[in-house]
């Protein structure tokens, strides 16, 4: 009996001596797997969690590790590059699509001026000038009546336009193609001597995303 109460008593002692440690600075939290002392309890907060992880790592002194310049201007640089790369594709996919678009807007108002034939016995005529060089985006006067000129001919009878496809107002409304150009259309009075590209018919044409003469993408009812 008197073992056992010194084996206790020494127990005591060393929890309390522990305790006083741990609460001077002097003793962290044990880790897991430390070997369990006899009668030594493990200490904990006063929230029931433990100081330290199972490899003895004080959670009240830890902080978490932060990123370094170098991390940091990486990262930008590959976002930069991702967001780039997204921007391209956007935009390659709208020039696409309005593309596609300009190719069957054009194939439909060339039906809707054979029926205008049709009914009529020619093509509506244009003015005398086919057309002339226009600044990037700029159209010139000369475009916007041929295409004013196309719309009077065909709205209504021969063709339902669609408001997107429509600039202007009143007798200066015109068509427009899907990046906000005129279409361009010529055919030139009867006796009138003329150059074009389709001759037997007329020309209409877009001019494609830049908006400019001569441009190699340019949309046309003679070359598709």
């Amino acid at each position: 009996m008197h073992t056992n109460q010194t084996r206790m008593s020494g127990g005591n002692d060393i929890v309390k001596a522990e305790t006083r440690q741990f609460m001077a600075g002097k003793r962290g939290w044990r880790a897991e797997g430390e070997r369990q002392r006899s009668g030594v309890p493990r200490i904990r907060d006063g929230q029931r969690r433990p100081y330290s992880t199972a490899f003895g790592v004080n959670l009240r002194n830890s902080s978490p590790a932060g990123f370094t310049l170098v991390e940091l201007l990486t990262t930008l640089v590959i976002i930069a590059i991702l967001a780039g790369l997204v921007v391209a594709v956007g935009k390659y996919a709208l020039t696409k699509a309005g593309t596609s678009r300009a190719q069957a807007e054009i194939a439909a108002m060339e039906n809707a001026l054979e029926r205008y034939k049709s009914d009529n016995g020619r093509y509506p005529a244009s003015t005398v000038t086919r057309n002339s060089p226009s600044p990037p985006g700029v159209p010139t006067i000369i475009e916007i009546y041929n295409s004013t000129n196309l719309y009077s001919a065909l709205s209504g009878k021969y063709f339902t336009f669609k408001p997107n496809q429509l600039a202007g107002t009143g007798a200066g409304t015109y068509v427009v193609d899907p990046f906000g150009h005129p279409y361009n259309y010529y055919c030139p009075p009867v006796g009138t001597v003329a150059v074009w590209s389709n001759q037997a018919t007329f020309d209409l044409w877009s001019y494609g995303p830049s908006g400019t003469n001569g441009d190699p993408n340019m949309i046309t009812n003679w070359k598709q």
